[in-house]
């Protein structure tokens, strides 16, 4: 009789042994899930972070390229009057052969300062994200 008492305990003992694995595993397979969530928390950081300061950066580039390009249209517009005045010098006090020689002189830096415009167009369009 004293066996059947500790032969009926033993299904409980197994359910208890057997339940307190299942727990911990459970448990072992939760913390594995939280650590590897807590990875990804910090790289998802650390991805934001340096997306932030790259779009802090592309910002403050872009402004500079901006004030830039302002000041490369102020100096194309003074050097423009400044050969507008030549030209219109060069009319009145050149003779025939120093007119012809002003005027493709003048012609040539009039092309260069129109191709000057054409590629800070280009520039500014690259800049705002066109093709």
């Amino acid at each position: 009789m004293k066996y059947f008492k500790y032969l009926a305990s033993l299904p409980i003992l197994i359910s208890l042994i057997a339940g307190a694995y299942g727990s911990l595993n459970y448990i072992n397979k939760l913390t594995a899930q939280i650590d590897a969530s807590t990875d990804t928390i910090n790289i998802l950081t650390i991805f934001n972070d340096k997306t932030s300061r790259n779009s802090n950066n592309y910002a403050s580039a872009r402004e500079e390229l901006v004030k830039e390009m302002a000041d490369m249209a102020s100096w194309v517009g003074r050097i423009e009057g400044i050969v507008a005045a030549l030209r219109d010098g060069s009319y009145k006090l050149a003779s025939q052969a120093e007119y012809q020689a002003l005027e493709e002189i003048v012609r040539g830096n009039t092309d260069s300062i129109r191709q000057i415009g054409y590629d800070i167009k280009d520039i500014e369009r690259v800049a705002s994200g066109g093709y």
